[in-house]
């Protein structure tokens, strides 16, 4: 190339350059005024539309009510107590921030079921809680639930979805009948508009599963479920319950889970069974992750590499769940 085409060259690629940067410094600044551009490439100015697009982008998420969840946790735990919780005398009736009156307990032996209910009239509510599987006999329990009945029968509860369970079902079957004629009778007693009142339903361990299949009746039964926290549930039925549960409470249901407990990786999912949401995980430091309302949430329980730990099973919150009778 001869010396004039070098310099010709040269010339082009100075211009060209020039035009570039031009061209990127004019799109720093943004458009001219005048420049029409399409309505999907158009975007607000200001302090104010800033803030807007930011809250497009971030929709609201409720927030991981712990002290509430500590609440719901002492009536769960209040389940184990022998002494003390038909008259709301008990260690851990004490701790639960209501006075409880006119209080039923039911129980039934041989399928090692409790609940009981009652009328706090503070919050002017009814409090219902299912007892977990007692520590003594834990281990045998969690063995039973890891080669789960694999049948899933159809959901015995007025209006419920989808397939739970076979034992969970049984177990709530034994005690249903005498805990919906007492709540009967509280709604009577303490709200002549029965239709409103409000119930509290929560339960640790086999109770978190059968205070799901409880909440489902009782909502069909007229009365409003304000709450349903559950405390190391395990899973209680299909995919089609628990996208069920997620329509028909959404906010309204809470299920914890904490670190390597070994009780809601049961029954597996292999064999059909989707956890409820909405999942609150909390991690082994101690911080909480609000689900995704899937009821599986990757960033949740199913995070953990191992799922082996009754310990963890047994604590949560920082407090002993079955520790009432020592």
């Amino acid at each position: 190339m001869g010396r004039r085409a070098r310099v010709v060259a040269m010339t082009i690629a100075c211009v060209l350059l020039c035009v570039s940067g031009a061209r990127a410094r004019a799109l720093e600044r943004g458009p001219p005024p005048n420049l029409n551009l399409a309505p999907a490439l158009t975007r607000a100015t200001g302090a104010d539309a800033t803030v807007d697009d930011a809250r497009a982008r971030a929709p609201s998420r409720p927030e991981v009510d712990v002290e509430r969840a500590k609440r719901a946790l002492w009536f769960a735990g209040a389940a184990y107590c022998k002494v003390g919780l038909g008259n709301w005398t008990c260690r851990y009736c004490e701790r639960a921030s209501a006075t409880l009156t006119d209080v039923g307990v039911f129980e039934h032996d041989r399928k090692r079921v409790k609940a009981y209910a009652g009328y706090d009239k503070r919050s002017r509510r009814v409090v219902v809680a299912f007892r977990g599987t007692e520590p003594r006999s834990l281990y045998n329990w969690v063995e039973n639930l890891d080669a789960a009945h694999s049948t899933l029968p159809s959901a015995d509860a007025a209006a419920g979805e989808g397939r739970v369970h076979a034992g969970f079902q049984d177990a709530y079957a034994s005690v249903r009948k005498q805990l919906i004629s007492h709540l009967i009778k509280l709604r009577t007693k303490y709200e002549r508009m029965w239709r409103h009142v409000e119930v509290e339903i929560s339960g640790h361990s086999l109770g978190g599963a059968l205070s799901t299949l409880a909440a489902v009746e009782l909502e069909a039964l007229g009365f409003r479920v304000a709450s349903v926290s559950t405390f190391g549930s395990p899973r209680v039925g299909d995919q089609v319950f628990a996208s069920f549960i997620g329509g028909k409470f959404g906010d309204r249901m809470r299920r914890w889970t904490h670190a390597h407990d070994v009780v809601p990786s049961l029954p597996p999912r292999v064999l059909g069974y989707h956890h409820v949401p909405t999942e609150v995980f909390q991690n082994a430091s101690g911080g909480y992750i609000l689900g995704d309302g899937t009821g599986e949430d990757p960033k949740g329980s199913d995070s953990e590499w191992t799922h082996a730990s009754l310990a963890d099973h047994l604590v949560y919150l920082g407090m002993d769940v079955c520790s009432c009778n020592m």
